[in-house]
């Protein structure tokens, strides 16, 4: 695996901010971005009006002037929402803002998720916007989002800021890092992942295990005493899966851990709206988007306000 930062640039908006975020990555962790543009069609037929060199010369000069202007505005946006550091830990990752960040483009003769998928399959991450300009432009997640998403062997983070326009001060965020935890390998994955990510941040880290108790209409009336020990057990569960973790975690970093007594996604979604950053596991081999990701990680790509983060057990 190398470390480079793979991010997929399409002109569009929700690129725009893919990159922006990508960049302030990039800066904390001293690494290099791979801006990805693909070109392909997909289709044996040329499904374009000019020729393959006009269209890779017309994408080149597209992902060049992206990321110039990507770069331009970045110390700008930092400026404009820095705000007063309350710990040394928080300084010294503020401190990476000024870092300059070496940023490789690439036009890929593949179909746009097919291109992200072969440059980024052994990156550090591969970071996508959450519409591009495809025909699924218009849906919260477009179709490349997704089927990276779902095929990716390395983390995938699906950014978002805003109203997903670029310019939100990615590398000024001082919110915490939230993280789904169930026990599974994938999240416990994500759990090591996510606190590596608020550490190097400088922030705290939330790992949040949701339970629910679907119990029969007789039994609606539940005595107190069963639901705290359904609630003793979730605590069980999470206390166990840090546990587990405990060596791959950094050195003083102690998650808050909470237990919500609801589904799991309406837990991640809640407490990513005090968070600058989501980070769930994915799980199985089903043909479907939600199938593959999972239907909380799948749930938390849709309506998710913030980046969520997609991590598998390696």
């Amino acid at each position: 695996m190398n470390d480079d930062i793979v991010v997929g640039v399409d002109g569009s908006a929700g690129s725009r901010v893919a990159l922006d975020w990508a960049l302030a990555e990039a800066r904390r962790h001293s690494c290099t971005v791979r801006a990805v543009i693909g070109i392909g069609s997909g289709t044996p037929e040329p499904i374009w009006p000019h020729s393959a060199d006009e269209v890779a010369e017309q994408a080149a000069h597209l992902l060049h002037r992206s990321v110039t202007e990507a770069i331009a505005a970045a110390p700008a946006a930092a400026a404009a929402t820095s705000t007063p550091v309350a710990t040394a830990r928080v300084a010294a990752a503020a401190s990476v803002a000024v870092a300059p960040v070496a940023v490789v483009e690439e036009v890929v003769d593949q179909p746009g998720a097919q291109a992200l998928l072969t440059v980024g399959h052994d990156a550090r991450m591969i970071v996508v916007g959450a519409r591009g300009r495809g025909l699924l432009h218009r849906l919260r997640v477009g179709a490349v989002s997704t089927s990276v998403a779902v095929h990716a062997p390395v983390p995938v983070v699906i950014a978002r800021g805003g109203n997903d326009q670029p310019g939100h001060g990615f590398l000024q965020q001082s919110r915490p890092v939230v993280v789904g935890v169930d026990g599974s390998p994938n999240s416990l994955a994500a759990l090591v992942w996510a606190a590596a990510e608020a550490d190097l941040r400088g922030v705290e880290l939330i790992a949040v295990h949701a339970w629910f108790a679907a119990l029969p209409v007789p039994f609606a009336a539940t005595p107190v005493e069963i639901t705290q020990v359904l609630g003793d057990q979730a605590a069980t569960v999470l206390d166990e899966a840090i546990a587990r973790v405990h060596d791959e975690l950094p050195a003083g970093l102690r998650p808050q851990r909470r237990t919500v007594p609801c589904s799991p996604s309406q837990a991640l979604l809640a407490a990513g709206k005090e968070c600058d950053l989501v980070v769930v596991g994915a799980r199985g081999h089903g043909g479907f988007a939600e199938l593959l990701l999972g239907s909380v990680s799948h749930q938390c790509m849709i309506h998710s306000a913030v980046p969520v983060a997609i991590i598998r057990s390696p």
